[in-house]
């Protein structure tokens, strides 16, 4: 499951990887994609859903491992 915000690959989720479930992409100087992100607060709460589908499925819940994008 990824988070795609405005065409480039925030954070994604890979369940089946022992440890750092969770990446962080990075831009080709080493530096978080992130970083260079203008935000609304519709993107915080895609953001927020994202972290929160992954904490559910960590726990063993049920959920739908779908892609999020932001346009």
């Amino acid at each position: 499951m990824k988070y795609i915000f405005r065409g480039n690959v925030l954070f994604e989720y890979r369940p089946d990887d022992k440890f750092d479930k969770v990446i962080e992409h990075t831009r080709g100087n080493g530096a978080p994609v992130f970083n260079f992100c203008k935000m609304i607060p519709e993107d915080y709460r895609l953001l927020a859903q994202f972290f929160d589908t992954v904490y559910r499925h960590t726990q063993g819940e049920a959920v739908e491992l779908t892609d999020i994008e932001v346009n």
